[in-house]
């Protein structure tokens, strides 16, 4: 029997599901970690808010819950945040980074209406429902 190196096993494992699945559970566990220890928010807050027992969220932590959406959507929301789901073409890297919200003021006296649109030349508009992007 040939033994195989941690390289040719890992390349193996990442073949199954079960890999894919493990990977995004814990990634989810140690994002909801993440946010809930900058929130300030304990695991036995947690259970508290979930209505559930603090065995329950060790149980999460550890990665021995089977996550439905409605599960990682009410765990996001207990810790103030809110679940994103994104695809990635196989091969392609991802990079997720927080933007706070800003709220912008317009200087005293001024209103949106006050702006005008201009068109510089070689830009194209496009707008879909809610955001207005120049190509």
């Amino acid at each position: 029997m040939k033994v195989k190196s941690f390289a040719e096993l890992y390349e193996v494992a990442r073949q199954n599901d079960a890999y894919w699945v493990a990977d995004a559970i814990y990634s989810f566990t140690e994002e909801l970690n993440r946010l809930a220890g900058f929130e300030g928010v304990s695991r036995a807050e947690i259970a508290r808010r979930l209505g559930t027992s603090s065995a329950y969220v060790t149980k999460i932590f550890r990665g021995d819950a089977n996550f439905t959406v409605e599960s990682m959507v009410r765990l996001a929301r207990v810790v103030g945040a809110r679940l994103h789901v994104h695809l990635a073409l196989e091969g392609h890297r991802v990079r997720w980074f927080e933007l706070p919200h800003v709220e912008r003021k317009l200087p005293a006296g001024l209103s949106p209406g006050d702006f005008k649109m201009v068109k510089a030349p070689g830009v194209e508009e496009k707008r879909d429902a809610e955001t207005t992007v120049a190509a």
